[in-house]
């Protein structure tokens, strides 16, 4: 009887722990259009580009994230969005921890499927914003993968998305909607400050936003309007989830060490337990 009492404990806690690994995938939607409103020095990042940066940066060390792809994919963007992507890609940290990129220039059902296949972290550039961005026939294809598109941030990938139509989020999440909005300004909120050390709200309103979030419910907002504009959700992320499910609280993934001491402290008291049930 002893025993009987102390197992569900551990089953609860093995569970608990093979639990935290699923559905653990990161993501930032903005309003903004930041790829039409930066530049690079030779090393650095500047503005809008910066912004980019951060957001991979935090994407790719998120303790959620779980896909062992090291690849950023950027999908459908050409001349000044792919230079945007590039830029904020090549002066992160990112290629110093072994991730790689690639581009996607043309967006097709065939072409994304494949993307999805190899990506770690998707960047989805900002439309029709910027020279180059998503054309309207591309955001239809992203609409009709959308479901594609939240298995894969469910499962482990990463998702950094800028203003574009959203169709595609609107078909997930109808409650979660986006209003399409014109201004300039924007600041970081105390979690955006947490999230993209080292960003300044003069970097973020280097030019005009285009959309807030409304309905985001448990999802952070990171950076919000200003002026008349204030309190509107302009950039959002979650530490994990999926789209449809977002998990900000979701546990860290142990690494294979820890998780192996872990399953010895298991078994440990596991031995114990027969003891006293033996006694």
């Amino acid at each position: 009887m002893k025993s009987a009492v102390f197992k569900p404990p551990l089953v609860a806690l093995a569970a608990s722990l093979l639990a935290g690994s699923a559905y653990a995938g990161p993501f930032i939607f903005a309003g903004t259009d930041a790829d039409d409103h930066g530049s690079a020095t030779a090393t650095a990042n500047q503005e809008g580009w910066l912004f980019m940066q951060k957001a991979l940066e935090n994407l790719a060390t998120s303790s959620s994230l779980t896909s062992t792809n090291k690849v950023v994919v950027s999908l459908g963007s050409e001349s000044s969005a792919l230079d945007a992507a590039t830029s904020a890609f090549q002066k992160s940290n990112l290629p110093g921890l072994g991730w790689t990129f690639q581009s996607v220039p043309t967006l097709t059902g065939a072409s994304f499927t494949s993307a999805l296949g190899v990506a770690g972290i998707v960047m989805l550039d900002s439309g029709v914003n910027v020279g180059g961005g998503l054309t309207s026939a591309e955001e239809t294809v992203l609409t009709a993968n959308a479901s594609a598109l939240n298995s894969f941030v469910g499962g482990g990938g990463g998702l950094f998305s800028q203003a574009g139509e959203y169709g595609w989020l609107s078909a997930l999440v109808p409650g979660l909607a986006t209003n399409d909005t014109s201004d300039t300004g924007l600041a970081l909120t105390a979690s955006g400050t947490a999230a993209f050390p080292g960003l300044t709200n003069a970097d973020l309103s280097a030019g005009p936003w285009h959309l807030n979030f409304q309905n985001v419910g448990s999802i952070p907002v990171l950076a919000t309007g200003v002026g008349s504009s204030s309190g509107l959700n302009v950039i959002i992320g979650s530490s994990g989830g999926s789209i449809t499910n977002p998990n900000p609280t979701v546990a860290a993934i142990p690494e294979p060490e820890t998780f192996a001491l872990m399953l010895g402290g298991l078994a440990l008291l596991g031995a114990i337990a027969r003891r006293r049930t033996l006694r």
